[in-house]
């Protein structure tokens, strides 16, 4: 999202992203709108100004999570959903990565704020909201951000025994304002690229099918959500048994039941998963853990959970888990960054054509603040050199073959190696190798 973003800024075209200078349709642009606004507020592109907009969404998913939770169970429960939220590891982690599935989260919250405002609260302002902010959602990450808000309203109306309120010319008007919304940017597109709606089609029906990347079994979230969602998870069953012994409590407890169980089973059915798709749940969850526990605080069915020895323990916990999530546990298991490969690939490349063999990153040509050709085999590897003779070829490693290293030194392309955090790489480049500082990442 970062690069895409910086090449809107360079550039100035916003209506179509582009990443590597070649149009990428495959996610809306909100996101990327968000990123590009941001440098230019800032004037600098960097991970910190690409960052802030997952940040900021952050905050405000906490405190509308907060405000929900507040208006289903009370003032003390929106604290402790907030709370939880706040240092719940999948939260921690998305709302400091460039990414849209945060900023998606925010406008799936708003829906559901919509819905318990709109229908539980009978505000028109507030379906209004509902339909609006799945609009917005659509455009953030495209169908989960309506799909989601969606079933948990449906579900939520059938528990209810309001079934029939999805079938009222007001409910399904309201969805034109989701259309209104979301689709002229789609249309424009359509419009400019006539094969976008290929794309838009494929970007869809792919995650269905086997064929979707990052495929994984249908329980996969089942054993994701203990390690996403910790270190709270463990009290989920205190707070469902206060939940379910207190009537008032129980009835209040079924908007976010609805949208937990509405958004797993999406999830569920989609071959592609991954474990960041689960943030736009996660809020349901800290919304139902903050009403167990004010419950079992009210009820004295806890009686260890004082509001003193409850504030002691998020705070500690809470203090325990952003130490881990935010500064541990990235250093020690999470992916590392490319960016000392990329420095010492730019300070011997300079502004020379680039090519990567058999990998594609955006987040090297981020680094890189260039464009790259890409070429998966040896035939588009020889076909860019034949036209460009002059061109340097970055590889990992374990992908160069002695018969490549071979073909591209008796064309005259010596090769550097290359050191990085986690990976060895290979740089080929016309002429001989020269020394060069040890900080470039070139030894």
């Amino acid at each position: 999202m970062a690069e895409v973003a910086r090449e809107m800024h360079v550039s100035g075209k916003w209506l179509v992203p582009e990443l590597n200078a070649r149009v990428r349709l495959q996610k809306p642009p909100l996101p990327y709108w968000g990123v590009a606004a941001s440098y230019g507020l800032l004037g600098r592109v960097n991970e910190v100004s690409a960052r802030i907009p997952s940040a900021l969404c952050a905050i405000a998913a906490v405190v509308l999570t907060a405000f929900l939770a507040g208006r289903l169970f009370g003032p003390r429960a929106g604290l402790l959903a907030g709370a939880c939220l706040a240092t719940t590891r999948i939260f921690l982690q998305q709302g400091r990565r460039a990414e849209a599935d945060v900023p998606m989260a925010l406008f799936v919250i708003l829906a559901m704020v919509g819905l318990a405002l709109g229908w539980r609260e009978d505000r028109r302002a507030g379906r209004f909201l509902f339909f609006a902010a799945m609009g917005i959602a659509f455009m953030t990450k495209g169908v989960p951000g309506v799909v989601i808000p969606l079933l948990a309203a449906l579900g939520w109306f059938l528990w209810e025994r309001r079934g029939r309120a999805a079938l009222r010319p007001s409910f399904l008007g309201g969805l034109l304002v989701t259309i209104l919304i979301a689709a002229p940017w789609y249309v424009i597109v359509w419009r400019l690229h006539p094969d976008a709606e290929a794309v838009f089609r494929a970007e869809t029906l792919r995650r269905l099918t086997q064929e979707a990347p990052h495929a994984e079994p249908f329980y996969f979230y089942f054993y994701r959500l203990p390690v996403d969602l910790f270190p709270w998870i463990f009290l989920l069953p205190t707070a469902w048994m206060a939940l379910r012994v207190d009537r008032v409590a129980r009835e209040a407890a079924r908007l976010p039941t609805a949208w937990v169980l509405g958004g797993l089973a999406f999830l569920t059915l989609l071959h592609g998963k991954q474990p960041h798709y689960l943030v736009p749940v996660a809020p349901a969850f800290a919304i139902l853990l903050g009403g167990g526990l004010d419950r079992s605080i009210t009820t004295g069915r806890g009686r260890w959970l004082t509001p003193m020895r409850m504030a002691g323990a998020i705070a500690l916990t809470a203090g325990i888990a952003i130490v881990f999530f935010m500064f541990i546990e990235p250093r020690a298991f999470g992916e590392r960054s490319p960016r000392q490969v990329c420095a010492g690939v730019g300070a011997r490349v300079g502004k020379a054509p680039l090519i990567f063999y058999k990998f594609s990153s955006s987040a090297c040509v981020f680094y890189l603040r260039r464009t790259a050709e890409v070429a998966l085999d040896d035939a588009e590897l020889a076909r860019f050199l034949r036209d460009q003779p002059s061109a340097f070829v970055l590889a990992r490693r374990d992908d160069v073959s002695e018969g490549m290293r071979q073909s591209l030194e008796r064309s005259g392309h010596a090769a550097w190696a290359i050191r990085g955090e986690h990976r060895a790489w290979v740089l080929f480049g016309p002429g001989r190798p020269l020394p060069v500082s040890p900080s470039s990442g070139l030894p």
